[in-house]
Protein backbone atom coordinates (compact mmCIF):
# COMPACT_ATOMS: atom_id res chain seq x y z
CA UNK A 1 0.00 0.00 0.00
CA UNK A 2 1.13 3.53 -0.76
CA UNK A 3 0.30 6.86 0.84
CA UNK A 4 0.32 9.88 -1.46
CA UNK A 5 -0.30 13.38 -0.15
CA UNK A 6 -0.87 15.92 -2.88
CA UNK A 7 -1.10 19.73 -2.71
CA UNK A 8 -2.16 19.70 0.94
CA UNK A 9 -3.16 23.08 2.36
CA UNK A 10 -4.23 24.01 5.88
CA UNK A 11 -4.89 27.50 7.18
CA UNK A 12 -5.65 28.95 10.55
CA UNK A 13 -6.50 32.38 11.86
CA UNK A 14 -4.43 34.22 14.44
CA UNK A 15 -4.79 37.83 15.55
CA UNK A 16 -7.34 38.35 12.81
CA UNK A 17 -4.90 37.21 10.14
CA UNK A 18 -5.12 34.04 8.07
CA UNK A 19 -1.87 32.05 8.06
CA UNK A 20 -0.93 29.09 5.86
CA UNK A 21 0.24 26.23 8.04
CA UNK A 22 0.72 24.10 4.93
CA UNK A 23 0.66 25.28 1.37
CA UNK A 24 1.01 22.78 -1.48
CA UNK A 25 2.58 20.12 0.78
CA UNK A 26 3.39 16.77 -0.87
CA UNK A 27 4.50 13.46 0.60
CA UNK A 28 4.86 9.82 -0.41
CA UNK A 29 5.22 6.88 1.97
CA UNK A 30 5.51 3.34 0.65
CA UNK A 31 5.14 0.02 2.40
CA UNK A 32 8.13 -0.66 4.64
CA UNK A 33 9.47 2.92 4.62
CA UNK A 34 10.30 4.98 7.69
CA UNK A 35 10.37 8.77 7.52
CA UNK A 36 11.00 11.35 10.22
CA UNK A 37 8.96 14.55 10.37
CA UNK A 38 10.95 17.24 12.14
CA UNK A 39 10.33 20.91 12.78
CA UNK A 40 9.94 23.53 15.51
CA UNK A 41 6.85 23.94 17.67
CA UNK A 42 4.05 25.44 15.63
CA UNK A 43 5.25 23.99 12.33
CA UNK A 44 2.20 21.73 12.10
CA UNK A 45 3.56 18.25 12.85
CA UNK A 46 0.59 17.19 14.95
CA UNK A 47 -1.92 18.72 12.54
CA UNK A 48 -0.30 16.93 9.61
CA UNK A 49 -0.42 13.55 11.33
CA UNK A 50 -4.06 14.09 12.27
CA UNK A 51 -4.85 14.84 8.61
CA UNK A 52 -3.02 11.72 7.48
CA UNK A 53 -5.06 9.68 9.97
CA UNK A 54 -8.32 11.17 8.73
CA UNK A 55 -8.96 12.89 12.05
CA UNK A 56 -8.74 16.46 10.72
CA UNK A 57 -9.63 17.74 7.26
CA UNK A 58 -7.28 19.81 5.11
CA UNK A 59 -8.60 22.97 3.50
CA UNK A 60 -7.59 21.52 0.14
CA UNK A 61 -5.49 18.70 -1.29
CA UNK A 62 -5.75 14.94 -0.97
CA UNK A 63 -4.53 12.22 1.41
CA UNK A 64 -4.81 9.04 -0.65
CA UNK A 65 -4.07 5.43 0.28
CA UNK A 66 -3.67 3.38 -2.89
CA UNK A 67 -5.61 6.09 -4.71
CA UNK A 68 -8.45 6.39 -2.16
CA UNK A 69 -8.74 9.79 -0.51
CA UNK A 70 -9.41 9.15 3.17
CA UNK A 71 -11.26 12.45 3.49
CA UNK A 72 -13.66 11.56 0.66
CA UNK A 73 -14.77 8.37 2.40
CA UNK A 74 -18.13 8.21 4.23
CA UNK A 75 -17.67 8.50 7.99
CA UNK A 76 -18.25 4.81 8.73
CA UNK A 77 -15.94 3.72 5.91
CA UNK A 78 -13.22 6.11 7.06
CA UNK A 79 -13.53 4.87 10.64
CA UNK A 80 -13.26 1.25 9.54
CA UNK A 81 -10.34 2.02 7.21
CA UNK A 82 -8.51 3.83 9.99
CA UNK A 83 -9.01 0.91 12.38
CA UNK A 84 -7.83 -1.68 9.86
CA UNK A 85 -5.00 0.24 8.21
CA UNK A 86 -3.58 2.87 10.58
CA UNK A 87 -1.85 2.59 13.94
CA UNK A 88 -1.37 5.76 15.98
CA UNK A 89 0.35 6.75 19.20
CA UNK A 90 1.20 10.14 20.65
CA UNK A 91 3.42 11.55 23.36
CA UNK A 92 0.81 11.17 26.09
CA UNK A 93 0.98 7.35 26.18
CA UNK A 94 -2.68 7.34 27.13
CA UNK A 95 -3.19 4.06 28.95
CA UNK A 96 -6.21 3.24 31.07
CA UNK A 97 -4.92 3.17 34.65
CA UNK A 98 -7.27 0.40 35.79
CA UNK A 99 -6.05 -2.02 33.09
CA UNK A 100 -2.82 -4.01 32.96
CA UNK A 101 -0.27 -3.60 30.18
CA UNK A 102 -1.71 -6.65 28.40
CA UNK A 103 -5.28 -5.40 28.74
CA UNK A 104 -4.33 -1.96 27.42
CA UNK A 105 -2.72 -3.49 24.35
CA UNK A 106 -5.88 -5.53 23.69
CA UNK A 107 -8.20 -2.50 23.70
CA UNK A 108 -8.31 -2.04 19.87
CA UNK A 109 -9.56 -5.63 19.51
CA UNK A 110 -12.65 -5.19 21.68
CA UNK A 111 -15.72 -6.39 19.81
CA UNK A 112 -13.97 -7.96 16.82
CA UNK A 113 -14.53 -11.54 18.04
CA UNK A 114 -10.90 -12.57 17.51
CA UNK A 115 -8.65 -13.76 20.30
CA UNK A 116 -5.58 -11.54 19.99
CA UNK A 117 -3.99 -12.29 23.34
CA UNK A 118 -1.10 -14.14 21.74
CA UNK A 119 -0.44 -11.28 19.33
CA UNK A 120 -0.52 -8.77 22.20
CA UNK A 121 1.84 -10.87 24.26
CA UNK A 122 4.21 -11.28 21.31
CA UNK A 123 4.55 -7.53 20.80
CA UNK A 124 5.11 -6.91 24.50
CA UNK A 125 7.76 -9.64 24.59
CA UNK A 126 9.45 -8.23 21.48
CA UNK A 127 9.68 -4.88 23.23
CA UNK A 128 11.24 -6.38 26.36
CA UNK A 129 8.12 -6.26 28.53
CA UNK A 130 7.63 -9.97 29.15
CA UNK A 131 7.87 -9.37 32.91
CA UNK A 132 5.44 -6.45 32.82
CA UNK A 133 2.35 -8.05 31.26
CA UNK A 134 0.30 -7.80 34.44
CA UNK A 135 1.67 -4.45 35.60
CA UNK A 136 -0.61 -1.42 35.76
CA UNK A 137 0.50 1.86 34.10
CA UNK A 138 1.40 3.37 37.48
CA UNK A 139 3.89 0.54 37.96
CA UNK A 140 5.64 1.17 34.63
CA UNK A 141 8.37 3.65 33.74
CA UNK A 142 7.79 6.31 31.09
CA UNK A 143 9.69 4.30 28.51
CA UNK A 144 7.74 1.15 29.35
CA UNK A 145 4.43 2.98 28.99
CA UNK A 146 5.49 4.23 25.56
CA UNK A 147 6.37 0.69 24.50
CA UNK A 148 2.97 -0.54 25.68
CA UNK A 149 1.36 2.23 23.62
CA UNK A 150 3.42 1.19 20.60
CA UNK A 151 2.40 -2.46 21.04
CA UNK A 152 -1.25 -1.37 21.19
CA UNK A 153 -0.87 0.64 17.97
CA UNK A 154 0.56 -2.44 16.23
CA UNK A 155 -1.92 -5.01 17.52
CA UNK A 156 -4.18 -5.06 14.46
CA UNK A 157 -1.24 -5.26 12.01
CA UNK A 158 -1.64 -1.79 10.45
CA UNK A 159 -0.03 -0.99 7.13
CA UNK A 160 0.90 2.49 8.43
CA UNK A 161 2.07 3.66 11.84
CA UNK A 162 1.96 7.35 12.77
CA UNK A 163 3.68 8.57 15.93
CA UNK A 164 3.47 12.08 17.35
CA UNK A 165 6.43 13.10 19.55
CA UNK A 166 6.73 9.61 21.09
CA UNK A 167 9.98 10.33 22.95
CA UNK A 168 9.30 13.86 24.22
CA UNK A 169 9.19 12.69 27.86
CA UNK A 170 12.05 10.22 27.61
CA UNK A 171 15.74 10.61 28.37
CA UNK A 172 18.32 9.80 25.63
CA UNK A 173 18.78 6.17 26.71
CA UNK A 174 15.04 5.45 26.75
CA UNK A 175 14.59 7.40 23.50
CA UNK A 176 17.17 5.21 21.79
CA UNK A 177 15.43 2.10 23.14
CA UNK A 178 12.12 3.33 21.75
CA UNK A 179 13.62 4.11 18.34
CA UNK A 180 15.02 0.58 18.33
CA UNK A 181 11.49 -0.73 18.94
CA UNK A 182 10.19 1.28 15.98
CA UNK A 183 12.94 -0.14 13.77
CA UNK A 184 12.13 -3.64 14.99
CA UNK A 185 8.42 -3.22 14.19
CA UNK A 186 9.29 -1.87 10.75
CA UNK A 187 11.65 -4.72 9.96
CA UNK A 188 9.55 -7.55 11.41
CA UNK A 189 6.04 -6.43 10.43
CA UNK A 190 6.85 -4.35 7.34
CA UNK A 191 4.78 -1.46 8.66
CA UNK A 192 5.42 1.93 7.09
CA UNK A 193 6.24 4.53 9.74
CA UNK A 194 6.04 8.30 9.85
CA UNK A 195 6.78 9.98 13.12
CA UNK A 196 7.05 13.55 14.28
CA UNK A 197 9.81 14.45 16.69
CA UNK A 198 12.09 17.19 17.96
CA UNK A 199 14.65 14.53 18.83
CA UNK A 200 17.56 14.65 16.39
CA UNK A 201 18.77 11.28 17.73
CA UNK A 202 16.04 9.77 15.55
CA UNK A 203 18.19 10.49 12.51
CA UNK A 204 20.82 8.05 13.82
CA UNK A 205 18.22 5.33 13.32
CA UNK A 206 16.20 6.67 10.39
CA UNK A 207 17.99 9.05 8.02
CA UNK A 208 15.03 10.04 5.81
CA UNK A 209 14.01 13.48 7.05
CA UNK A 210 10.98 15.58 6.12
CA UNK A 211 11.67 19.09 7.44
CA UNK A 212 8.86 21.44 8.40
CA UNK A 213 9.19 25.14 9.06
CA UNK A 214 6.94 27.31 11.18
CA UNK A 215 4.66 29.65 9.21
Amino acid sequence: MRLEVRHLCKRFETAGEEVDLFSDFNLELDAGEVKVLMGPSGSGKTTLIRMLCGLERPDSGTVAYDGQDIHAMPDDTRCRFRRETIGFADQAAQLLPQLTAMENVLLPAIGDGIDRREAARNWLVRFGLEKRLDFFPSQLSGGERQRVTLARALLLNPAFLFLDEPTSALDPKRSDAFFACIRQANQEAGVAVLFATHNTRALDFFPTLIPLTAP
